[in-house]
């Protein structure tokens, strides 16, 4: 059985209220406590869409819709700022990137949490959360103890502060919603009927990952196309383990996603999110451009 709070992580990462989250992998891990990790996260997603056709908001429902692969449609993760394509895309979004730099609503720590006060508290009926709460959800729920990170993300992120203050007030995000810019996969490397899988299945491939599973493996296990080797833990080695196109190779999944950057499923998103982290050796939190900052005040340290 994989690990409740995991599950519960992975389901709020893709959108899915924190208390829908925990009880559909709660009541997975009840139900099929035995299971192998595929077909445990084959159970959580059925369990999942039967506890959301039991809810009654709208906002759950965005949310189950989200989490499940058939309903998620593809966004370039080089169209940033429109749902739609268009050849002027990527030229505009340098444009846009720079009124909202000029525009941003605070300047230090304290300006931040004066700002975040001031947000409001209506979501519209059809809100779908966008990738960057996504990947920044459990920060962004959290309360004095990661302000700093949440300070830290906006600020490396003005484009998506003026939207998390749109969308707080009724609008729908300008960004895409449905987890194609955070897939850190390389589907150029997968064969072609993988590739094509996870391209209208990006749930699908956001929950391999989310599981440090080899994407391919993963899929070519629950499909009964390959089984782990006599003896050997399913999920250690569908998590220690990589396809390629001359077979099967070592690789400490984990360690790689953890250090892989979010490039999108069409492979070009690399740099989206400008990400901080949190120096272990010092406390300090070392920004995206190699600076160094108070984990408290958030200055910049000399």
């Amino acid at each position: 059985m994989l690990d409740i709070s995991q599950a519960a992580n992975l389901l709020t990462s893709m959108g899915v209220s924190s208390a829908l989250a925990t009880r559909a992998a709660e009541r997975t891990a009840q139900n099929h406590s035995g299971a192998d990790p595929l077909t445990f996260l084959k159970e959580l997603r059925a369990t999942l869409e039967e506890l959301s056709a039991q809810a009654p908001s709208t906002a759950a429902g965005s949310a189950a819709g989200a989490a499940s692969s058939d309903k998620a449609a593809y966004t370039s993760t080089t169209d940033l700022y429109a749902k739609g394509t268009s050849p002027t895309a990527a030229t505009s979004t340098k444009t846009t990137a720079d009124k909202a730099a000029a525009a941003v609503p605070f300047k230090n720590l304290a300006e931040f949490k004066q700002w975040e006060k001031g947000l409001g508290d209506t979501f519209a009926a059809d809100y779908e959360p966008p990738d960057y709460i996504r990947m920044h959800a459990m920060v962004l729920s959290g309360g004095d103890d990661t302000a700093v990170g949440r300070y830290m993300f906006f600020k490396n992120h003005p484009e998506f502060a003026a939207d998390y203050e749109s969308i707080r007030s009724g609008k729908l995000s300008k960004f895409p919603t449905d987890g194609s810019t955070l897939v850190k996969s390389d589907l150029s490397k997968m064969s072609a009927e993988t590739a094509a899988h996870y391209r209208k299945n990006p749930s699908a491939l956001l929950a391999a990952e989310g599981f440090n599973m080899d994407p391919t493996l993963a899929k070519m296990r629950m499909n009964g196309e390959i089984n782990a080797p006599t003896g050997t833990e399913v999920s250690e080695w569908l998590t220690s383990n990589k396809w390629t196109k001359d077979g099967i190779v070592a690789e400490n999944n984990r360690l790689a996603y953890a250090n892989a950057d979010y490039i999108g499923l069409d492979g070009k998103g690399a740099g989206t999110y400008k990400r901080s982290r949190l120096d272990t050796a010092t406390g300090n939190i070392i920004n995206y451009d190699g600076r160094v900052y108070d984990p408290l005040t958030g200055e910049v340290k000399a």
